[in-house]
């Protein structure tokens, strides 16, 4: 999980109800990690342990209720008494890989969910990034400042924290 609704209210002062909030959460999470082709998970930890009714039967002392698990391409929340969430199939041998974002990942969503959720209401044409625009022979001049990146939707100058964290894809 990149963070928790209550985390992200500590940022971000708004009306919108939790659930929202966690779909936004879990979107930019997603949208994040396709873009950078990163699943920022911590070198070196790796823990191998059956699971069976969606609890870890062997847990280990480095994974922490909140923490999020990576088992495959699937993520799963770590729950008290070691549940994952949601559940996994049961297995023998599952391997769990923790993810843990970095501070400046964890700020700049902050940032871009602060962007969002105050653009929230605007019209189209503001959200566009339009500079000016000329009724008479209908001329458009788009700012060059709010360049809007492809998948996340924002303007460019929010993800460039990103950028440090893009693996190539081959």
């Amino acid at each position: 999980m990149l963070m928790t609704v209550e985390h992200l209210r500590k940022f971000v002062d708004t009306e919108a109800p939790d659930e929202l909030l966690a779909e936004h959460l879990a979107a930019l999470e997603a949208a994040i990690r396709q873009e950078t082709h990163n699943t920022f998970t911590e070198r070196g930890f790796r823990h191998v342990t059956a699971i069976q009714g969606g609890v870890m039967l062997t847990p280990s002392l480095r994974i922490l209720t909140g923490d999020t698990v990576q088992i495959g391409e699937q993520l799963y929340t770590v729950l008290p008494d070691s549940m994952l969430s949601p559940a996994p199939a049961d297995t023998d041998s599952a391997v769990l890989h923790r993810v843990a974002y970095p501070p400046d990942v964890v700020m700049g969503c902050v940032e871009i969910l602060r962007y969002k959720l105050s653009r929230a209401g605007q019209n189209a044409a503001d959200r566009a990034g339009i500079a000016s625009e000329t009724i008479s022979r209908h001329s458009v001049t788009f700012s060059g400042e709010d360049a809007y990146s492809g998948v996340l939707g924002v303007p460019a100058r929010l993800t460039k924290f990103l950028d440090r964290y893009r693996k190539a894809r081959f």
